[in-house]
């Protein structure tokens, strides 16, 4: 058994020494209550909300040894708990809205595919989706946007993924008050929909403040929410998973069926 928590909070647009801080206080939160891997949101290090490219460039690390990184990789091999965070990257003249996955001997990066809206002005789509071996198992890494493709967490499950981690920035749903869907975000219910259709574990940590909807999730292969935080609150949510119910084979018909009975043939262009 896994513990895994979603670190939810206030990121600070443009305050990268804030944002530090208030992210090593979550991990140290979750090292200390048990956890063997912590999700903190997207673009955790400058927020999202930026002025211009030109601010943007500023904000940017590079990877792997930028500053964010380098503190989250301490805090990793000090408590001996892995991380999966989002990051604003810097490679030459070009931008990423990244994540990180660290680990007392685990570095993984992966770019996000799925840029939204004005987001394409200032990043660069990534190319690849990687699963990535840790002791834990085969994680899979996503950003926000990216959940609404149904393509990436189902590349990913082929691919081996048994958990996808999503840091996530997503703000107003954008649905009529009287057909809101009780508790869930739009966010949670594509983490659900991933979670049951490929039959792994989906744990999305989402901000909160400035608009931005919170209900980070943590949802178990059959669809179920395991864990669900609220829409404002600053907090850490977690729970214990055993990773190996996500583990392809046909010793686990139950849970293989949905790769087992794809169609490939109907599915080009």
């Amino acid at each position: 058994m896994t513990r895994i928590a979603c670190a939810q909070y206030a990121v600070r647009d443009g305050d990268p020494d804030h944002n530090l801080d208030i992210s090593l206080r979550f991990i140290r939160q979750a090292a200390a209550e048990g956890a063997g891997l912590v999700i903190l949101p997207e673009l955790a290090n400058s927020g999202c909300d930026l002025a211009s490219r030109e601010r943007a460039r500023d904000l940017a690390e590079n990877l792997p040894g930028g500053p964010t990184v380098e503190a989250w990789r301490e805090e990793a091999e000090e408590s001996a708990i892995h991380i999966v965070g989002g990051l604003l990257e810097r490679d030459g003249d070009t931008l990423h809205n990244s994540a990180v996955l660290l680990g007392p001997e685990t570095f993984g990066r992966y770019r996000k595919a799925h840029l939204w809206d004005r987001e394409k002005l200032v990043y660069e789509p990534g190319r690849e989706l990687p699963v990535f071996e840790t002791p834990l198992g085969r994680i899979g890494l996503l950003v926000c946007y990216d959940a609404w493709f149904p393509e990436a967490a189902r590349a990913l499950a082929v691919r081996g993924a048994q958990m996808i981690c999503v840091p996530s920035n997503a703000p107003d749903d954008w649905i009529p008050e009287s057909q809101r869907r009780g508790d869930l975000t739009m966010l949670d219910v594509h983490c659900i929909a991933a979670a049951n259709a490929n039959r792994l574990f989906v744990a999305a940590a989402n901000r909160v403040g400035d608009g931005y909807l919170g209900r980070s999730c943590i949802i178990d292969p059959t669809g179920g929410v395991l864990a669900l935080a609220g829409a404002s609150e600053e907090r850490l949510v977690s729970v214990e998973v055993d990773l190996d119910r996500a583990r392809r084979g046909k010793q686990l018909t139950e849970l293989s069926h949905a790769l087992e009975d794809r169609n490939p043939t109907v599915y080009e262009a």
